[in-house]
């Protein structure tokens, strides 16, 4: 892929996307235990915290198993306490568990994941606005409909979500729901890879792999107009010595 890379912008600072809601004492100290490497310390602070009936004790449990941290994987038991936590109205919980329908790896319908995705985006989840829109992308668990896909990956890019900003690349990529457009696309993907986002990265190098020099420009202008747009605050690159 030919480098634009003094032509792009490189983003510091997107709205934050907290994995976690944890304003409660339980949390706070088990997140502040974790950064220190205390792992130990942290899952046995959650642990307690789950079983005095704490959600985001219980929540923050469900991860631990989940991811494998501190104790072995075990995603039956991750998906039981997510749903316990789901049902108390815990944002991470509730899209979690959905992905865990969604993907099959606990028992569920299409329509109860996206019923959960629905309960986390009113919490202004983004990775849940991200999943509503691939549901109504596909039409799992909902009619399909590439107006409603565009306007909650939408929802997802204007809180800073990359993936919600590679989900509209996709659609100006296949022209669903929009003017089918390459160059916006290419413009998305850039920005969902200078967000850090794998796939966006691997998205904009086969858009973009045919493209000359004065097209990649093109994208990378595009982009840093949609980063304006999109109210994210943002340096130059450093011009190569």
């Amino acid at each position: 892929m030919k480098s634009i890379r003094n032509s792009l912008v490189r983003l510091f600072a997107a709205p934050a996307m907290a994995l976690f809601l944890l304003a409660n004492t339980v949390g706070d100290r088990a997140e502040a235990l974790m950064e220190e490497g205390k792992e130990a310390e942290a899952f046995e602070l959650v642990r307690q915290g789950a079983a005095d009936g704490d959600a985001n004790a219980i929540n923050y449990l469900a991860w631990f198993y989940d991811n494998g941290r501190y104790v072995e994987t075990d995603r039956a038991r991750a998906a039981e306490l997510y749903r316990q936590a789901a049902g108390e109205g815990v944002a991470y919980a509730q899209w979690r568990l959905g992905v865990m329908i969604d993907t099959g790896e606990t028992p569920g319908t299409p329509e109860e994941a996206f019923a959960l995705f629905e309960k986390s985006a009113a919490q202004d989840f983004t990775n849940a606005m991200t999943s509503l829109a691939v549901m109504h992308a596909t039409g799992r668990g909902t009619k399909r409909d590439p107006i409603a896909a565009r306007y909650y990956y939408s929802m997802a890019a204007a809180a800073g979500n990359p993936h919600g900003i590679r989900g509209l690349g996709i659609l100006y990529l296949h022209g669903e729901g929009v003017d089918r457009d390459p160059i916006e696309a290419a413009a998305y993907f850039l920005i969902s890879a200078s967000l850090g986002n794998e796939q966006g990265q691997e998205s904009f190098d086969v858009v973009t792999q045919d493209y000359d020099d004065a097209t990649l420009k093109q994208v990378a202008e595009r982009a840093n107009e949609l980063v304006e747009e999109l109210g994210y605050r943002f340096e130059q690159e450093p011009e190569a010595k």
